[in-house]
């Protein structure tokens, strides 16, 4: 039975099973018969995350790309891990927290940290201490409504008017929030490690100039706190700036909340709802059909990325076992708990956690962040809307698509079906426009700015000791920084950040290769201009944000350039 289109509970029933279309042979598909297909996810989050694509079993990923996957992500990681990833962590970790350590003590932790990886469960080591960088409001306000973390904005809800009561007066202003009430499911933190719920406040003026539209300033943070530890977030607070040393900490719990929010539900949606699409484009649409060809350069090593991430032994989600590189405040089943929220959305409606839906525009993101992303989706859907004209107006061709659209729109909610995407150029394109601005674009930049936050020595707050405050403390102390950090505390975020979020690219967005380029060789010559004339434009806009279409004079394409899809 096939999944109706929408809503995403019903992904319990599984959505339309692997077939070929009509009137093709298997010789015509890049997998014959055997191409990857979706299937339901199991366990305890069943129905509440994306469908997967296994690799084993029937119409599991093809083994080529398992090898792609091996020979260019997971040789990496693996070689990389103790030569560089460690002893750089150490040195990071140490000039963040402002500790002296010398080389008897990194040789020390290294040897640790590398016994901890071989075994698979902490070791005890002697800790150096010191501070997380300063969080002034203007870097808070910055990384909260400018950078990355942006993508997390959204309007207020009615239940959100009465806990911001008196904040919420001036009518000369709009008001958002920054939702973090996920950490509510995580009640069992390491020992000594505490996590908080909150709810940033933030406002702009109604004027939307060009250089107003971006003048947010944060008004408030709503936190929350458990009366005894394991239970719920029953114990809330108002806290605004002026408020002293509760309003600092309030701020590195946000930015806490923040991090994981963005690791584990914003942008996984980059990841996870695009693997049914990415396995249902390979094996039904034939060899010869230019969406295929438009596609495929983009749908590169994805899948076997995403099925390490969700199901390798060796994953930052793994539901059991905890790793040197792994820096949130609990155990991998209990932070595994938001998880859900990217695909199910939370059991409350909300319009910061609203279910799935594939979408066939950029969301509008009131940001610098949201506003470079999605200044580079008109050029790809222009150049979409150049290959989608080209398509052959007989029945074979775009009964395919049908085909392809409605297998898909099983699996995906939101995903157009068959009947409305045929011979429907426009949202053909749109469609295929949404794919491969979000493999290319979105999910290189959002891997970009994460590790330039630890590149700029940002505060990243995966672990606080200090216990929550919920009461406003005499003084402005724009200075104080939570108490003693152990080096123990950064080293797993910045190891995170070297082997995950740091891009790592194998190919790219500006190679411009498809299969059509004989035929279309104008179409992706004027798609190739109008990139770099986009990416050079969006780069005097926002300089802030380097990630590009080309790299930088002396600087690693690798790290450097927008991948052509999810490769890393």
């Amino acid at each position: 039975m096939a999944a109706s289109t929408g809503d995403p509970g019903s992904i319990c029933q599984p959505g339309l099973p692997f077939q070929l279309p009509p009137g093709f042979q298997p010789s015509e598909f890049l997998y014959g018969d055997q191409g990857p297909w979706p299937t339901p996810p199991q366990g305890e989050n069943a129905c509440k995350v994306a469908p997967e694509v296994l690799m084993e079993g029937p119409h599991c990923i093809p083994k080529s790309e398992v090898d792609d996957w091996t020979k260019y992500l997971y040789n990496y990681l693996y070689y990389n891990f103790a030569l560089n990833f460690v002893p750089s962590a150490i040195k990071y970790s140490a000039n963040l927290l402002r500790v002296p350590v010398g080389w008897m003590y990194e040789a020390g932790i290294e040897a640790q940290i590398l016994a901890w990886y071989e075994l698979g469960t902490p070791v005890d080591f002697e800790d150096a201490t010191g501070t997380y960088p300063g969080l002034p409001d203007s870097t808070f306000t910055e990384m909260i409504a400018h950078g990355l973390l942006s993508k997390m904005l959204t309007e207020l809800d009615t239940a959100d008017h009465a806990p911001f009561e008196g904040l919420l007066n001036d009518e000369a202003r709009q008001y958002w929030k920054c939702d973090l009430m996920h950490m509510a499911v995580v009640r069992k933190t390491w020992p000594g490690e505490y996590v908080a719920p909150c709810v940033v406040l933030l406002s702009r003026p109604l004027s939307s100039t060009a250089d107003e539209v971006y003048d947010f300033r944060v008004d408030g943070i709503r936190i929350f706190a458990q009366s005894q530890p394991g239970g719920p977030y029953d114990r809330g607070a108002l806290l605004q700036p002026g408020h002293g040393q509760a309003w600092q900490l309030a701020k590195y719990y946000a930015l806490q909340a923040a991090l994981v929010r963005i690791n584990l539900i914003d942008h996984p949606m980059v990841h996870f709802p695009f693997d049914a699409i990415n396995a249902i484009t390979k094996s039904v649409l034939p060899k010869s059909n230019r969406v295929l060809q438009l596609l495929l350069p983009h749908l590169f090593m994805s899948l076997p990325v995403d099925n390490r991430v969700l199901e390798g032994p060796h994953s930052l989600l793994s539901r059991t076992a905890t790793f040197p590189y792994s820096p949130y405040p609990a155990a991998g089943e209990e932070i595994r708990k938001v998880f859900p929220f990217y695909w199910w959305g939370s059991e409350t409606p909300s319009k910061a956690f609203p279910p799935y839906r594939f979408a066939t525009q950029p969301r509008q993101i009131p940001s610098k962040y949201g506003s470079f992303l999605n200044g580079y989706f008109q050029p790809i859907l222009d150049f979409a809307t150049g290959v989608v004209a080209s398509l052959p107006d007989d029945g074979k061709t775009w009964e395919a698509i049908r085909f392809w659209a409605d297998h898909v729109a099983s699996w995906v909610p939101g995903f157009p079906d068959g009947n409305t995407i045929y011979k429907n150029n426009k949202l053909l394109a749109e469609t295929c426009a949404s794919i491969i601005w979000n493999g290319a674009i979105v999910h290189t930049a959002d891997h970009w700015v994460m590790h330039d936050m630890f590149e700029q020595k940002l505060p990243t707050p995966y672990i606080l000791r200090d216990k929550p405050m919920l009461s406003p403390t005499p003084g402005v102390e724009p200075e104080w920084r939570p108490g003693v950090r152990l080096i123990r505390d950064v080293i797993p975020a910045r190891l995170c950040d070297e082997m995950f979020f740091m891009p790592h690219s194998t190919t790219y967005l500006n190679e411009f290769k498809y299969e059509f380029a004989n035929q279309l060789g104008p179409v992706i010559e004027k798609f190739k201009q109008a990139m770099i004339a986009t990416d050079k434009k969006l780069h005097q806009q926002f300089p802030q944000f380097r990630i590009s279409l080309y790299p930088e004079s002396g600087v690693d394409p690798t790290k450097n350039c927008f991948a052509a899809g999810v490769q890393f």
